[in-house]
């Protein structure tokens, strides 16, 4: 795990990226920003002690959103392989309800556009 600080407007991860770590925000607030939406209003806004960054980590495809800090934020960041070594000492059950439910959510959210 490794701390990362990010100022005002600048990106954590871009859509289309290779999602290599998961993060969880310390401080601060990120703003998820699907590709179409260009203007500064966030689709969702990530607070403190929310994870962000999962699906593409879990699902071992492509970023599908772009992450801004909002202001002034503090996330630490989990790599792939740390989570993977997490992912993989759980129960096999845990393992498939996450992996589902992250494919269900980008279904969803590849239906609405």
């Amino acid at each position: 795990m490794k701390k990362l600080s990010f100022r005002p407007g600048q990106f954590v991860f871009k859509s289309g990226e290779k999602s290599t770590e998961i993060f969880l925000l310390v401080e601060g607030e990120v703003g998820i920003f699907l590709p179409y939406n260009e203007t500064k209003v966030p689709d969702h806004k990530i607070g403190v002690s929310e994870i962000f960054g999962e699906m593409g980590v879990i699902e071992g495809k492509l970023r599908m959103a772009h992450a801004r800090a909002m202001s002034d934020a503090l996330v630490m960041a989990v790599s792939k392989t740390e989570f993977e070594a997490k992912i993989e000492a759980t129960d096999p059950f845990v393992r498939g309800l996450v992996r589902i439910l992250s494919s269900r959510i980008r279904d969803l959210q590849d239906k609405r556009n």
